[in-house]
């Protein structure tokens, strides 16, 4: 596939010849005067050419890349970055928008579809936000770190999704590289018995702390499942399904090792989902369940907060006594900060109600909002000890009330169409069966995020926008194509 559609289309082997002549030509004269940083030139070329005519390998490469990601805190005026894979990312940004303006391919019918269409205007919203940020700059720069994530793996992704081999592909090459960073852990983590201590850690520098580890893997938990068991409706051999089975207990044994309660939970969470699912619950049972739930929750507050309270049990060595601790609001320094975070969420929403303090500047900004009586051992001023610890009180302390229910419209939208696809009666089982395990797998985070937030981090960014971007493509285009073009390359 020409990807740009270049007019010189027919000349690519010139093309091919005379970058390979400059590859040359820089490569001896960096080494011959010894000014090596210019090999990183020919290398970018490379990586331009392949963007280019090579958009499905050069996607892999980078989906392979996403879990041995360094990232690197301030590369100057205090910007974060992910290596290799962020500047990958920013290229293929470009080309694709350079595509979309050439071609016009931009279709206002898309739009037609919830979860786009709620995707769109979330992002609409975080740019007007922007300009009323405390911290423009700040906002500035998480808005177009969003915007490269979504453009990137939601859609352009979706683009690729037209053909369903490279579904089976993204999700193949991002189980390869996740497998190999786990594994390197658990050995590490071996060394050391195990214990609870180095497995905060033990998962750098790949990754730089263990929430995000076990909430990436989560994602991946399912799918690996799903290929193993239904490999065949994907042309796996049973050699595939065996490696893919293998994967699913690496990665099982990987979240149990990672110490991290939250995503013990979103794991047993997606697992009664899917049971849910089995039942053929609708999506309205769901959300008046969830809707009751909540409510029972705000009348008997005081109640369960003071049974809660009876709860002593801290972290501890033994999975069983750490499982435990994950309700002790009373002496756990970790549940108690989060709620100390989430506290001061509230009051800066109640503080700018419509605009929030921005995308990016809860870090910044929630200092001044503790209460002494909420402070905790690990409370800090300075905002080097994680964010708000919940997408949803993030969204809600950075973007005010449309951006909070934006998020989570994003979020039931995606569930809704999913569960459209799973129980509609003439679906493939290809595609009910992708569907089901892309769904488990986003639900896990869904969970997951009432306790961290992560998505403004690659890891993280692209299995949320490329799982998305499944449910999206499986609904647009494949659930009424005939079997016998399922999932050929």
């Amino acid at each position: 596939m020409n990807y740009l559609n270049i007019h010189f289309k027919e000349k690519s082997n010139q093309v091919i010849y005379a970058i390979g002549l400059l590859f040359i030509a820089i490569t001896g004269i960096s080494l011959f005067f010894g000014v090596y940083e210019m090999l990183l030139l020919p290398v970018a070329l490379v990586a331009v050419y392949i963007c280019i005519y090579r958009p499905v390998f050069y996607t892999l490469i980078l989906c392979f890349l996403i879990p041995f990601s360094l990232f690197v805190d301030d590369v100057g005026g205090g910007f974060g970055l992910s290596l290799p894979t962020e500047p990958m990312i920013w290229l293929l940004f470009l080309v694709y928008v350079i595509q979309l303006f050439i071609n016009g391919e931009i279709k206002v019918s898309l739009f037609n579809n919830p979860l786009m269409l709620f995707i769109v205007i979330n992002w609409l919203w975080m740019f007007v936000t922007v300009f009323a940020s405390s911290m423009p700059m700040v906002s500035l720069k998480y808005f177009l770190a969003r915007t490269w994530f979504m453009v990137v793996f939601y859609f352009f992704l979706l683009h690729l999704f037209k053909n369903p081999s490279v579904m089976r592909k993204f999700l193949s090459y991002l189980l390869y590289g996740t497998v190999i960073v786990v594994f390197y852990t658990l050995v590490k983590h071996a060394r050391e018995d195990f214990s609870r201590g180095w497995g905060y850690d033990i998962m750098k520098p790949f990754f730089q702390e263990h929430t995000m580890y076990s909430a990436y893997i989560s994602f991946l938990v399912p799918v690996a499942l799903m290929f193993a068991l239904r490999g065949q409706l994907f042309n796996f051999n049973w050699i595939y399904r065996s490696v893919f089975l293998s994967i699913f207990i690496v990665l099982v044994v990987g979240i149990i090792f990672s110490y991290t309660r939250a995503s013990w939970i979103s794991l047993l969470a997606a697992l009664f989902f899917y049971v849910l699912l089995q039942f053929k619950v609708s999506f309205k049972h769901m959300m008046y369940a969830l809707l009751l739930v909540l409510s029972i929750a705000w009348i008997k507050q005081d109640q369960l907060l003071y049974s809660l309270e009876k709860n002593k049990q801290g972290s501890a060595d033994d999975i069983e006594s750490h499982a435990q601790s994950v309700s002790n609001i009373t002496t756990d320094p970790s549940n108690l900060e989060r709620v100390n975070r989430w506290q001061c969420a509230v009051l800066m929403f109640k503080e700018r109600p419509v605009f929030g303090f921005g995308p990016g500047t809860y870090t910044f900004q929630y200092a001044p909002f503790q209460r002494p009586e909420n402070l905790t051992l690990i409370s800090t001023n300075s905002g080097d000890l994680g964010n708000t610890h919940s997408e949803y009180f993030n969204a809600l302390s950075e973007m005010g009330l449309i951006g909070f229910l934006s998020w989570v419209a994003v979020f039931l939208s995606s569930i809704y169409l999913a569960m459209g696809l799973i129980y509609h009666p003439s679906v493939l089982l290809w595609v009910k069966s992708l569907t089901t395990a892309v769904m488990l797998g986003l639900f896990t985070y869904y969970v997951h995020s009432f306790l961290n937030n992560f998505t403004d981090f690659d890891k993280i960014a692209a299995p949320f926008w490329g799982y998305l971007a499944i449910i999206t493509a499986l609904k647009m285009y494949h659930h009424q194509h005939n079997k016998s073009s399922q999932t050929n390359t």
